[in-house]
């Protein structure tokens, strides 16, 4: 019996299904991941440039990009990215790039300031400059936004928020008085100097150095007003009048003798001669104090006669070597000599005697007292047997016992007179 054939199963299909997604493919991944690694260094360099400030000088001092610092309260919140020379080729053009969270103290009245542009003695903080290079200094101020600047060529220096004017005709040389120098008294900062100049009188020739003095009210502590700030300038130069009047001046000193930098004070001049507050001209002046310190040495050597002087000590040097060359002084210092050479052959000669004329005046010395205490032992022992006989002659016996002991005594004296003063057996006794 045959089984009947059993059908076949139909034949399967594969089903291709497609799907959309994102993803474009692993293959895609770097790419993706490189273009995300440009962009991220490109933002992170876009955040890291700050504000770019350009800031104008009339001499680069020593800056260089990207090793000058700009500093603000001795943070630093900049650096230098250029330095270039400016078309009229008088001006140093200086590109500083900024933190931008100082971008709103940009304005019109912030300063900055070339700390260590004219290193010197008087301001020892600028010294460092000598090795590391200037430093600019950002000081902020008032004013509306910009990104241009004119910078200072100095430290750093404090505005005073009240400022009179005054005036200071120095006749002596000032040297390198620096506009903006602190003007003291007695030590304390009243005010700052504001310009120097030059001033020629053509009638007389003299010439002389008006000082204008920038003196805040403030800072003179007054006792008699509760509020110096309010202050008007005619009763702080009325008050000032009266000072001048008690012998206020202004006069000058180094910060470093000799080679510091000049700085105005203020100080009260005892028994000053009697002046006051000129008000005749644009600012009120104050009496300069006569020269002192170095000054008035230099002025007391020009007063001296140096050329008499001279002529003196010329002629006493002249003197002199006639002296040394004559024969007189030859003669005397050949005799000196000769003096000299024969006091030595006499003490090496009486020297090996000394110690043995010594030795035997010490043993005379000794025999001497020896000799007075048997003299006393025998004057003793007659006196005793004498005495114990009442029917005992004192007739020569006793003289002679009393002469025995003088003669004691005497040798007993000539014993102690020879231990002070052994050279009395060569010299005799003086009389």
């Amino acid at each position: 019996m045959s089984s009947a054939p059993q059908p076949a199963d139909p034949p399967r299909r594969t089903l291709a299904v497609t799907r959309s997604t994102w993803w474009p493919g692993w293959i895609w991944g770097i790419p993706i991941a490189a273009v995300s690694i440009v962009l991220w260094l490109l933002v992170r360099t876009l955040s890291s440039h700050g504000v770019a400030v350009t800031v104008i000088y009339t001499n680069a001092h020593g800056m260089q990009a990207g090793s000058t610092r700009v500093m603000y309260r001795g943070v630093r919140v900049g650096t230098v990215t250029g330095v270039t020379l400016a078309r009229d080729n008088a001006h140093v053009i200086v590109h500083l790039d900024i933190k931008r969270r100082l971008a709103g103290e940009l304005r019109t009245g912030t300063h900055f300031f070339l700390e260590g542009a004219h290193p010197s003695l008087s301001h020892p903080a600028s010294l460092v400059a000598l090795i590391s290079g200037p430093v600019i200094v950002m000081v902020p101020g008032p004013g509306a936004a910009t990104r241009i600047f004119t910078g200072i060529e100095s430290s750093p220096y404090r505005t005073l928020a009240v400022s009179y004017p005054y005036e200071v005709d120095f006749t002596a040389a000032i040297g390198t008085l620096h506009i903006h120098s602190p003007v003291t008294l007695r030590g304390f900062t009243v005010g700052q100097v504001a310009s120097v100049g030059l001033r020629i009188d053509p009638r007389t020739g003299q010439i002389s150095t008006p000082v204008v003095l920038d003196l805040d009210p403030r800072r003179f502590h007054l006792l008699a007003h509760d509020t110096p700030a309010r202050m008007s300038r005619r009763i702080f130069t009325r008050m000032l009048g009266r000072l001048v009047r008690g012998g206020l001046r202004a006069g000058l000193i180094r910060t470093v003798p000799l080679i510091g930098s000049p700085q105005v004070v203020l100080e009260m001049v005892p028994d000053a001669a009697p002046r006051s507050l000129a008000t005749a001209g644009r600012y009120p002046q104050i009496p300069a104090a006569p020269a002192a310190g170095f000054a008035a040495l230099s002025h007391k050597l020009n007063a001296l006669p140096l050329a008499q002087i001279a002529a003196d000590v010329q002629a006493l040097t002249a003197q002199l070597r006639r002296f040394v060359a004559s024969p007189q002084l030859r003669a005397s210092v050949v005799h000196l000599d000769r003096t000299l050479a024969a006091l030595e052959r006499t003490a090496r000669q009486s020297g090996p005697q000394i110690a043995p004329t010594l030795l035997s005046l010490r043993r005379t010395s000794a025999q001497l007292r020896k000799v007075a205490r048997q003299i006393d032992a025998s004057a003793n022992a007659a006196q005793r047997a004498l005495g114990a006989s009442p029917t005992a002659p004192s007739g020569n016996v006793e003289h002679t016992l009393r002469a025995l002991a003088r003669a004691a005594r005497a040798i007993r004296a000539l014993a102690d007179y020879l231990d002070r003063h052994p050279g009395a057996l060569l010299r005799g006794r003086p009389e």
